[in-house]
């Protein structure tokens, strides 16, 4: 298990603060969040690379904080990948073995199996100068897995390849993870990215954390109002707590003039003591109501027109209003019930705002 512990670090006046996570063996840890948010500084100070002002970092029961890279136990790759430009293949790959003094054959062990696994045995006497971008990626996983560590640190490996590359290359990480039981920490500013591959994430924004959990935690449970906009919704809604029964309480939200029951997991929520707070929803989980459905529905209703339409891999994406109503809501429809539906610019539309697909979020 690598532990980070209350770790501060610093760059010219931007200041990481009072970091805590942990990486659970065998596990993929994903540190997400904007450019300029410290993700890199905070895995500069756990290789190394940056001594942090305060804090710990503890591998295998072991303080690491203050170790030499090479000691550490961790493999890095940058998000440059860090090639030696006048080496071979085969050489950037043993480079770690020969640094720490082992002597092993390119056809026998790990080093074998993990050309075999990445696909790139074929290349092994080309210079990496003659690589393409994907193959530069699995030369420098190769490199980093070689030493046979079992922790292994990505800054934004993949951020400069295409999108069915990258794609690839994700399925491939997942494969090597299982495979060599490999526990990864992982930055990355991808959302798709990060949900892909992460067990658990640690969101920062403004060098600070903002929420830890499983991805499944994060993803139905966004913790603040910041969080929730990085993580790209854009049904916020502004509400005040109407009623609160034994089963579940209701609020109503003046911008869109509809009442909206929550679920009975809502009255765990402290929030729902408050006066007020924000609810969301995101856009895939909002449901078009055809005519026959209106009478089944009392709350969670929004009636209007679609203002706009974007047209989203195979969704599309309705933009909808009412002239009464100060918000908007985005909801995303598969484009084949779209185009059942003839849905486009002005049509008249009503929306189910699902009581179980609302989340509470402190103002």
């Amino acid at each position: 298990m690598l532990e980070v512990i209350d770790l501060s670090s610093k760059v010219g006046t931007f200041v990481l603060s009072n970091v805590s996570l942990t990486i659970f063996p065998s596990s993929c840890h994903v540190i997400l969040g904007p450019t300029g948010s410290g993700k890199t500084l905070l895995l500069e100070a756990i290789i190394g690379l940056r001594m942090p002002q305060k804090g710990k970092v503890i591998l295998e029961d072991n303080e690491i904080t203050f170790l030499p890279i090479e000691q550490r136990g961790l493999s890095y790759v940058p998000q440059d990948l860090a090639l030696f430009p006048h080496m071979t293949v085969k050489e950037n790959i043993l480079y770690p073995l020969r640094v720490r003094g082992k002597r092993q054959n390119i056809e026998n062990g790990i080093v074998q199996e993990l050309v075999n696994s990445l696909g790139i045995r074929h290349l092994l006497d080309r210079s990496v100068k003659n690589l393409s971008g994907g193959e530069r990626q699995r030369t420098a996983l190769a490199r980093a897995l070689a030493s046979g560590c079992k922790y292994l640190v990505l800054d934004e490996p993949l951020s400069a390849l295409h999108e069915s590359l990258k794609k690839e290359l994700w399925y491939l990480l997942k494969d090597l993870q299982r495979r060599y039981d490999l526990s990864i920490l992982m930055v990355t500013h991808d959302l798709e990215e990060a949900f892909f591959l992460g067990d658990r994430m640690t969101i920062v924004l403004d060098g600070k954390v903002r929420q830890q959990g499983t991805k499944d935690q994060v993803y139905k449970h966004p913790a603040s109002f910041d969080v929730a906009e990085f993580l790209g919704i854009r049904n916020l809604f502004s509400v005040q707590t109407e009623k609160v029964t034994d089963d579940a309480p209701s609020v109503y939200c003046r911008g869109l003039r509809t009442t909206l029951k929550l679920s009975e997991t809502a009255l765990e929520s402290k929030l729902i003591k408050t006066s007020s707070f924000f609810i969301g929803v995101r856009s895939e989980d909002v449901a078009i109501l055809l005519p026959g459905e209106l009478k089944a529905h009392t709350n969670n209703i929004v009636t209007g027109a679609v203002r706009d339409t974007f047209e989203n891999g195979p969704f599309l994406m309705l933009i909808v209003t009412n002239p009464d109503c100060s918000l908007s809501v985005e909801a995303a429809i598969p484009r084949i019930t779209a185009k059942k539906l003839r849905l486009s610019k002005g049509s008249s539309i009503s929306l189910l705002l699902p009581e179980e697909s609302l989340f509470l979020i402190a103002p």
